[in-house]
């Protein structure tokens, strides 16, 4: 048996209504109930009545940053759009046929040439590699080398507005100068920051 909560008669455990007053007894008054890892569940015979119940969030908890791009500039030569698979393969032919052209010109004047033409091709190498496998390349603070669905490259720049204050958010570059890492920063309390994941921005 179970008691109205209005009137106090004697009901059944299975009754709808109060058969004295008519209040309905399958109704919750005044319940604020969230979901996760905080909430509160009830049972179809369970009842709060003149109550409110708060969950509160989790401590720890804190303001996302969202960021997008700002910018996006097609990166051509000659009117052609470069691709990353372009760089990887002209950086890979043009490094080792560096390498044979020094070995042919070794104490001339044009070794110097040769040895800068093997530099530049070592880097054309790695950032199409790069692309290739993460479409994303960040030279915080000037731009960022991103690559679309079809490989072809863009010159990008990424911000957002700061959920804690009212500054910017910029990628940064922080860290040890052997293991340096991006992050979103912002420009008006450099303690206010979030990890940087290239992977939340929609494809190109």
């Amino acid at each position: 048996m179970k008691y109205c909560s209005d009137c106090g008669t004697e009901v059944f455990e299975q009754a709808k209504f109060c058969f004295e007053c008519g209040r309905n007894l399958c109704v919750i008054d005044s319940v604020n109930i969230s979901s996760g890892d905080n909430s509160v569940n009830f049972g179809l015979q369970n009842h709060v009545t003149g109550n409110t119940i708060n969950i509160s969030s989790r401590e720890g908890d804190s303001e996302k940053a969202y960021i997008d791009r700002v910018k996006v500039k097609p990166l051509a030569i000659a009117g052609t759009q470069l691709r990353a698979f372009w760089l990887f393969i002209s950086g890979l032919l043009g490094f080792f046929g560096s390498i044979a052209s020094i070995l042919g010109f070794i104490g001339t004047e044009y070794q110097l040439f040769f040895i800068f033409f093997m530099i530049v091709s070592a880097i054309l190498f790695f950032i199409g590699m790069v692309l290739l496998q993460t479409k994303h390349i960040s030279f915080p603070p000037f731009f960022n080398l991103e690559s679309g669905s079809k490989g072809e490259i863009y010159l990008t720049k990424i911000e957002g507005s700061c959920p804690k204050c009212t500054g910017k958010l910029k990628l940064r570059s922080i860290g040890p100068k052997n293991n340096k890492t991006t992050v979103v920063r912002c420009t008006r309390n450099p303690d206010h920051i979030w990890g940087f994941d290239p992977t939340v921005l929609p494809d190109l």
